[in-house]
């Protein structure tokens, strides 16, 4: 079994330093598989190139190429990361250039669980992010991929790069998705892409956790980068996303409350707290506020007519009173506003003599 874990990678020099050597550490407690290391360099102007030459060095496992055109288009950067390095793999385990392996038997563990059962291999094994793990949990999951992401949730389980390892045949149909070619840009097209990928495959979940991101919460760095990259704004090309899923027959089954989890909260309540936000701003036209309730209509269509349609479409109801109450609200403040310019009753200044 050969597993080649690939990186894409863009100026951040010192965190991929740290990512590879926590690599290497779990490589030398491997004994089950073939460990090699790709580095798909998207055109970084810090040392990069440096960091990658010197751990090449000796480590003939170790392959990388600096792209000579800096890419932001989902669909090349994993092209790349996948293809690049023109080796062969039975799985592949992507990972974000700011992150690191937290166990270093990861591999064997890995392995383990995907050689468990080598008449129905996975399609998709998702290692948990070791934070968010519970201690001493170490069950392997098994069920089709939609069926996991029902019960979980689906960005908890293929939203965060990390925490994805990928049989060959899902990396192939993964980059021939039209989600990576769609015209609006969504934050999780990768992620629409993967599930259609393992539709109706095996899936395993690793609940023992096996990587973290390297820095505790989010820095400046890091949030500057999501901004610059517009993903604020993306977040909402989730629904047209999911519903082109569904339109192109791909989602043969309703989606469940629990498949729209976010962390500890739901996507909806993302976009809730966004719209109230925009409610309450006099800068903002009634126009926008409409179509973005719309926008929150959709999730309906992809919930079917069970009970948790009914749930949603309660709330949906509830929350679209809410907004509309605080632009009247927001009217009547800035009528007052306007008035108390205005003197309470009119009079003339006596000419003085």
């Amino acid at each position: 079994m050969k597993l080649m874990v690939v990186i894409p990678t863009w100026n951040r020099a010192d965190y991929l330093d740290k990512a590879i050597a926590a690599i290497a550490s779990a490589r030398a407690h491997s004994h089950k598989c073939e460990v090699e290391l790709f580095v798909s360099n998207n055109c970084s102007s810090d040392h990069t190139a440096e960091v990658l030459a010197r751990w090449q060095e000796g480590n003939p496992w170790i392959y990388g190429c600096n792209w000579e055109v800096h890419s932001k288009v989902w669909l090349e950067i994993l092209g790349r990361a996948f293809n690049g390095s023109g080796r062969d793999y039975d799985y592949a385990w992507l990972q974000g250039d700011d992150d690191w392996i937290t166990d270093s038997t990861a591999f064997a563990q890995l392995m383990d669980a995907i050689e468990a059962d080598p008449t129905n291999p996975p399609a998709v094994v998702h290692p948990c992010q070791t934070r968010r793990a519970l201690h001493g949990d170490s069950r392997i999951i098994h069920g089709l991929t939609e069926e996991l992401c029902n019960i979980y949730g689906w960005h908890d389980l293929l939203g965060w790069i990390s925490s994805q390892v990928l049989s060959r045949g899902t990396v192939d149909r993964m980059l021939t998705s039209p989600q990576l070619a769609m015209p609006f840009h969504s934050a999780f097209s990768h992620s629409e892409a993967l599930l259609e990928a393992a539709y109706g495959q095996p899936m395993l979940v690793l609940a023992a956790g096996l990587i973290d991101p390297q820095d505790a919460e989010q820095t400046p760095e890091s949030l500057a980068r999501w901004a610059a990259d517009g993903a604020g704004p993306a977040y909402w090309g989730v629904i047209p996303g999911l519903l082109s899923l569904k339109e192109r027959g791909v989602l043969k089954t309703p989606l469940t409350l629990t498949f729209f989890r976010y962390l500890t909260y739901s996507f909806w309540d993302r976009f809730a707290v966004e719209l109230m936000t925009l409610a309450g701003r006099g800068d903002v036209s009634e126009e926008m506020i409409e179509i973005k309730l719309a926008m929150l209509g959709h999730f309906t269509k992809l919930l079917g007519y069970g009970e948790d349609r009914k749930l949603y479409q309660n709330w949906l109801d509830g929350f679209t009173d809410d907004v509309w109450d605080v632009r009247r609200t927001l009217g009547l403040i800035q009528k007052r506003i306007a008035s108390s310019g205005r003197p309470s009753y009119s009079f003339n200044l006596l000419s003085s003599r």
